[in-house]
């Protein structure tokens, strides 16, 4: 059984590098079992066989990611050159190798409620006190959506959080966690995707 999990956090430069460094971590460690997605190159269409992950590259490859309902049905790279358009090499794929009659492009928030249903767990790491703070919407989206049981929320320890943030996070029950480090923060999820893991 193929799981995933969903990290969030701010897109500055420091928080990016470590969402991808524990991306990678968990591709290391549950090759083939558990894939990490970020919102941020990722698309999703629907079409009438699959839903169709895509993970883009640019100027370089798409990763597509099929799914019929919650099981995973097959990953494939396809080469994407710099003058080449996503949507266009998606589609064609999808029609010549699974003859779909129809692709439809999914907006940002179908993208994060596809991705927040086929989610084991949801990750939303909070580095820095100076981004523009995008991640508090994401946790908002999840909270109201009733998926706040999949949400940990992971903060430098040199953070401090608002009352009314803690009023939130309260009531809705999301599980946190300081961390120091990046290995602090490394250690911390990919022992609670290794429980999840055995589930």
């Amino acid at each position: 059984m193929v799981s995933i999990v969903l990290l969030l956090g701010s897109y500055d430069r420091a928080t990016k590098e470590l969402l991808d460094k524990i991306k990678e971590e968990i591709a290391k460690i549950f090759a083939g079992k558990m894939f990490a997605f970020l919102l941020e190159n990722l698309e999703v269409y629907m079409s009438d066989r699959f839903e169709v992950l895509a993970e883009i590259e640019d100027g370089q490859q798409i990763t597509l990611y099929l799914f019929e309902g919650s099981s995973l049905r097959d990953v494939v790279d396809l080469p994407l050159k710099a003058e080449e358009k996503p949507d266009d090499i998606i589609y064609s794929y999808l029609r010549q190798n699974f003859d779909v009659s129809t692709v439809n492009k999914k907006s940002v928030t179908a993208k994060f409620d596809l991705l927040m249903g086929l989610a084991v767990e949801i990750f939303l790491i909070r580095h820095k006190e100076e981004t523009r703070g995008g991640e508090y919407v994401e946790l908002m989206h999840v909270l109201f959506t009733d998926q706040a049981e999949k949400m940990w929320f992971f903060k430098n320890n040199s953070i401090t959080i608002s009352s009314m943030l803690m009023e939130y996070l309260d009531k809705f029950r999301i599980k946190m966690r300081d961390y120091t480090n990046f290995d602090d923060l490394k250690t911390g999820i990919l022992r609670i995707i290794g429980y999840s893991s055995e589930n």
